[in-house]
């Protein structure tokens, strides 16, 4: 799932973020799935009014079915889902009905 995805308007990016945690007198990590998403520079150059800024890179949680959720952030509780090809090969992200093709 991790991998840079674009679609004509926006960029995607899909990484794992870890945080070391104190856990008592023991450290353990934790990892998340995070997504960052921005609108691409020549749009905003080209844009008539001034675009949305871009939100800040948020946590998203797994689901069946290749289906992730927001669990923070501006798009918080916001569902998409990861598309794949006949090889099973993930290909694309959706996100708030704008779907991006990886690069």
């Amino acid at each position: 799932m991790a991998g840079r995805y674009e679609n004509e308007v926006m960029t995607f990016a899909v990484g794992i973020d870890g945080a070391a945690l104190q856990m008592g007198r023991r450290m353990a990590q934790r990892m998340a799935l995070r997504m960052e998403v921005r609108i691409k520079p020549d749009i905003r150059v080209a844009a008539d009014k001034e675009p949305p800024p871009d939100p800040a890179p948020f946590e998203v949680g797994l689901l069946p079915r290749d289906e992730y959720i927001a669990t923070g952030g501006e798009y918080a509780g916001q569902r998409g889902f990861f598309t794949r090809d006949a090889s099973g090969a993930i290909t694309g992200v959706d996100l708030a009905g704008q779907l991006a093709s990886r690069v």
